[in-house]
């Protein structure tokens, strides 16, 4: 009798065995280790440098735009940085998302730039990440909720929003408690759809509800989708994706006489989506943060998340320099521990860069976002 290969034995018995990580990544951090904090500041500068990337012909990217230099002009007119004024360097990243790369050579090499404040979606923020773990330049990605920022292991890189997951998580279990167990999930059908569908799918596992349809709608065409969510026997509903294609497909979806409450993530708590409630019907968001709380007036009267995040963003960075002083590795030090609380809330981040606060609840009344309460 021919015996058994002791290294198949091992392998079996490792796949019976409920197997268990050797060390928690997430706890391990993503500290910079490497050198720069002894570099002492240019003596001959002009201006302190500020770098914007984002997109110039979206309306995103205006308030982009419009957040940061919200927050560098009251910086200078409080005295700028020991006289010397805040200044900033905008590198549109329209197209592909390949020319984030580019832009950011640009910002960190010819505009000598101090931190970089841009990236609105996953994938432009994961561009902005890998090109700054080789420049040694501090990235902060105001408006993604990209888990997987994190999880890139980039020192340099700092997500503002609260994460997909944490968003998931709060739609899922505002289901679990309202008793609506059975869910259809439709997800624009982008990286970022995907993603979240897998968090959603997550979610609904651990609070033990059922995803009675989970499907993946056309950009281009999302009309299709709301026929299948109306009739797939749901208590509630989640549509996942960017305004320009969820909008048309909730629109369709109560044209059709579904009354279904629908929840939705970060990316449609915006102003615009609010003014249209009472033809979108019971819409419930995951906010980045309570957007009924007064705004400045110089970021217009109704600024979408965004300028918020965008604003806070920079002042965070801003606050930062002057405790660090103007170099990058301190300066990356002080955004990892500088406790910071704005317009949207405490702005602190986790071991890996992400940051701590959730989402809060919200939804749209009388062309407002106002705070969930249980009904």
């Amino acid at each position: 009798m021919k015996r058994a290969w002791p290294g198949l034995c091992l392998l079996l018995g490792l796949g019976l065995a409920r197997a268990e990580p050797y060390r928690e990544f997430s706890a391990a951090g993503a500290a910079f280790n490497g050198p720069g904090r002894n570099l002492e500041a240019p003596d001959t500068l002009s201006a302190v440098r500020l770098g914007l990337l984002g997109p110039a012909q979206s309306a995103a990217g205006r308030q982009l735009q419009l957040g940061v230099q919200a927050a560098v002009a009251e910086a200078n007119a409080a005295g700028g940085y020991g006289g010397l004024p805040f200044a900033v360097v905008f590198r549109p990243d329209d197209g592909p998302w390949g020319v984030v790369a580019s832009q950011v050579v640009r910002l960190a090499q010819e505009d000598q730039v101090w931190a970089i404040i841009g990236g609105l979606d996953g994938e432009r923020a994961h561009a902005a990440e890998l090109v700054a773990a080789k420049l040694w330049v501090p990235v902060l990605s105001p408006a993604a909720g990209d888990r997987t920022i994190d999880y890139a292991n980039v020192p340099w890189m700092f997500r503002c929003l609260p994460d997909d997951r944490s968003q998931a998580d709060s739609l899922v279990a505002l289901c679990a408690r309202q008793g609506w167990r059975r869910i259809g999930v439709a997800c624009e059908a982008n990286r970022d759809g995907h993603i979240a569908a897998e968090r959603l799918l997550e979610a609904a596992h651990a609070c033990s509800l059922t995803l009675t349809l989970q499907i993946e709608y056309a950009p281009a065409d999302p009309e299709p989708a709301a026929e299948r969510l109306a009739s797939c026997g749901a208590q509630a509903l989640v549509v996942w994706g960017r305004p320009a294609t969820a909008l048309p497909l909730l629109v369709r979806l109560r044209a059709a006489g579904c009354t279904l409450p629908v929840l939705a993530p970060a990316l449609l708590a915006l102003p615009e989506v609010a003014a249209q409630d009472r033809a979108l019907g019971p819409l419930i968001v995951a906010a980045p943060a309570d957007l009924s709380v007064a705004a400045p007036a110089t970021l217009g009267e109704h600024p979408s998340y965004v300028a918020l995040f965008a604003y806070d963003t920079t002042q965070l960075v801003i606050a930062a320099l002057r405790r660090s002083g103007l170099n990058r590795a301190r300066l990356r030090d002080a955004l990892a521990d500088l406790p910071f609380a704005g317009l949207t809330g405490d702005l602190s981040f986790n071991s890996l860069g992400g940051r701590r606060a959730g989402p809060v609840l919200m939804r749209a009344r009388q062309g407002q976002w106002v705070r969930w309460q249980t009904e």
